[in-house]
């Protein structure tokens, strides 16, 4: 454990040289959730495949041409995409141009091999189409259990620190960085929905890792950020501490710049006396960046236009500070004294993610209840239904919705003395609920509430019988419950019931009760 923080420290101390860039950069990134048998299916593999590529794309210098993304797109897929790559970095180096192929992979790992599906792509195999690559630095991202078997074999370091001094002409070689030691696991987190390894790596390369505050984030720079940081994460997790592990072949002057902030002009400042551990959120409540900052150089976080929440944990783990942040074209200053304090209940990570608006449409069924149901004068109907929903508006679980249906029936009006009278029933209802939310693990949620609505009730017979139709409009106070499975990042399955009072009182007092049922699809707009 010492010899391995040792190490880590070391990397941040290792620049003997000025960073060599590399003209052209090709990028592998690869998300498989799917560990085939034996294994349960990944919840962030694939969304941590998408920032990495993000992030590459946007400050990695990685052309989007030249960068390939895979989800659950398996073994053969990998190896084609890995192996156009290589050719097209040796037509770059063909032309004169220095390369860089870096190969990033979120998945299973098992058995010394990548599990991709029901493929499996040896570990072995893999850092030998690496080493044999034609490119001047070739880098191996993997972020599975016991990847660091990838960096045992053949002759590594027990403890290599990233030594930059060399002939001059750049970097060449290879690096591979491991999640997890050869006998560790690698640990998924719901409350940043990410791995451990892959969100301090994203966030050191989104400057989190830039100690030296010149606006770029070295190989060495991010390594050492991630591995401290996941160690520190991991330490009382139930999965036991995770440890990072790296394969250092790399020769020449300077060190590999993986991440140039310029190209994004907004995001986060940092003041050089700043201190704390900050997360940023996003309109979800996904952590999308972290920075440990120490008093020192100012530090600034890349991130995209829009709205953010950014909180810091207070040191005696008394409350938190939680503001809300707009990233627009020009950096944000961070200022502890503008953020909110807040009781760590509230914490944005652990639910509270601020007010979240979705629509739910579906169909469903009416009926009325006892005697209305028997004589007809309300018969069974279906109904189309929209609704509104606004959740962790009024607090965290806490939510309002409007809605409107509408819809109808037909059936017969049975009365003493008289035959049966067809009849045909049209409704148009509207309503204002309010309800607590119940969440039982990731998928599913389920509600309790109250709810006023209104209703306009209009009925028509036969032109035969010569009765003329009827019209009313009522109050319907009642009680709804539902229960929602999530499908994907803003879609669900919704079922809800509502019981519900009619007050009636045109012919006599009939006020009666109504239970109604509906099946539908809940879009969110935020994740």
């Amino acid at each position: 454990m010492v010899r391995r923080l040792a190490a880590a420290l070391a990397l941040a101390l290792a620049l003997a040289a000025p960073a060599a860039a590399v003209e052209r950069r090709f990028a592998l990134v690869a998300g498989e959730p799917d560990g085939g048998a034996g294994t349960a299916r990944l919840r962030y593999a694939e969304r941590d495949a998408r920032r990495i590529h993000a992030i590459l794309t946007e400050l990695g210098g990685v052309r989007s041409e030249d960068a390939r993304l895979l989800l659950s797109a398996g073994a053969p897929a990998f190896r084609r995409a890995l192996a156009e790559l290589s050719r097209d970095a040796e037509a770059a180096r063909g032309r004169g141009e220095r390369t860089l192929l870096l190969v990033y992979y979120s998945g299973h790992a098992k058995d010394g091999a990548l599990r991709l599906g029901g493929g499996r792509l040896p570990l072995e195999e893999l850092r030998a189409a690496l080493e044999g690559a034609p490119a001047d630095v070739r880098i191996g991202l993997l972020d599975s259990c016991r990847s660091g078997a990838i960096a045992r074999a053949k002759g590594v370091r027990p403890a290599p620190t990233f030594d930059v001094s060399g002939p001059g002409g750049g970097p060449s070689g290879l690096v591979l960085i491991a999640s997890s030691a050869a006998d560790e696991d690698s640990q998924e987190s719901d409350a940043i929905g990410a791995s451990w390894f892959t969100h301090h790596l994203a966030s050191g390369l989104l400057g989190g890792a830039d100690a030296t505050g010149d606006g770029r984030v070295t190989l060495s720079e991010a390594y050492a950020y991630a591995y401290a940081r996941t160690v520190g994460s991991t330490a009382s997790s139930a999965g036991g501490v995770q440890h990072p592990v790296f394969l250092y072949e790399l020769g020449g002057a300077g060190d590999v710049v993986l991440a140039d902030l310029a190209p994004v002009a907004g995001g986060l400042v940092f003041p050089a006396d700043g201190e704390g551990l900050y997360v940023v959120l996003d309109r979800s409540g996904r952590a999308v960046a972290e920075v440990a900052k120490a008093p020192g150089a100012e530090r600034r976080i890349a991130l995209a236009r829009g709205r953010y929440v950014l909180k810091k944990r207070l040191p005696d783990d008394s409350a938190l500070l939680v503001g809300r942040v707009d990233v627009e074209g020009a950096p944000v200053a961070v200022d502890d004294a503008r953020l909110d304090r807040l009781p760590l209940d509230r914490d944005p990570q652990k639910g509270f993610a601020g007010r979240r608006v979705a629509f739910v449409g579906g169909l469903g069924a009416q009926r009325f209840f006892s005697r209305a149901a028997r004589d007809g004068l309300f018969p069974p109907a279906t109904l189309a239904g929209l609704e509104l929903a606004v959740r962790d508006d009024l607090g965290r679980g806490l939510a309002w919705g409007l809605d409107a249906a509408f819809g109808g029936g037909s059936g017969e009006l049975r009365m003493p003395g008289v035959e049966p009278i067809a009849v045909r029933f049209a409704e148009v209802a509207g309503g204002a609920s309010l309800w607590k939310d119940f969440r039982l693990g990731r998928r599913l949620t389920l509600s309790a509430g109250g709810r006023v609505g209104f209703t306009w009730l209009g009925r028509s017979f036969d032109a035969a019988e010569g009765l003329p139709s009827q019209y009313f409009f009522t109050v319907t106070p009642g009680l709804t419950g539902a229960a929602a499975w999530r499908l994907g990042r803003r879609v669900s399955a919704v079922a809800r019931v509502r019981v519900s009072y009619l007050f009636y009182n045109v012919d006599e007092n009939r006020s009666l009760g109504f239970a109604e049922g509906l099946v539908g699809v809940e879009y969110a707009l935020g994740d």
